[in-house]
């Protein structure tokens, strides 16, 4: 492999990693915002919970555009990144349904 090649694919490997990192930093943001709403007392200000659920959606969805980058990264450290995004995206929602009101359309 010509050494300029060799750098590249060194590069990449390093940067690969990097965006594991991020994903996974992000995705723990997440976990700890879910975390801090399963277990605010049940008088926490709604505006509060609010701010909570939007900072654990924005880490999702960071995390979630990040995810298509990962070419160059194993398998296995692919399909447990997108497990931890399933488990976000699946407790955000559970969320929402119990505690956040339903907008609906007025009707008139």
């Amino acid at each position: 492999m010509e050494p300029h090649v060799q750098k590249l694919a060194q590069l990449r490997a390093r940067t690969d990693r990097q965006l594991v990192e991020l994903i996974s930093a992000k995705l723990d943001h997440g976990f700890s915002y879910a975390r801090v709403l399963a277990a605010r007392d049940a008088q926490a200000p709604w505006a509060a919970a609010r701010e909570f659920h939007q900072r654990a959606e924005d880490a999702w969805r960071e995390a979630h555009h990040l995810l298509p980058a990962l070419d160059g990264v194993a398998e296995t450290d692919r399909a447990v990144l997108l497990r931890r995004v399933q488990i976000l995206r699946e407790v955000l929602d559970q969320f929402a349904a119990e505690t956040l009101p339903i907008k609906r359309a007025a009707c008139f």
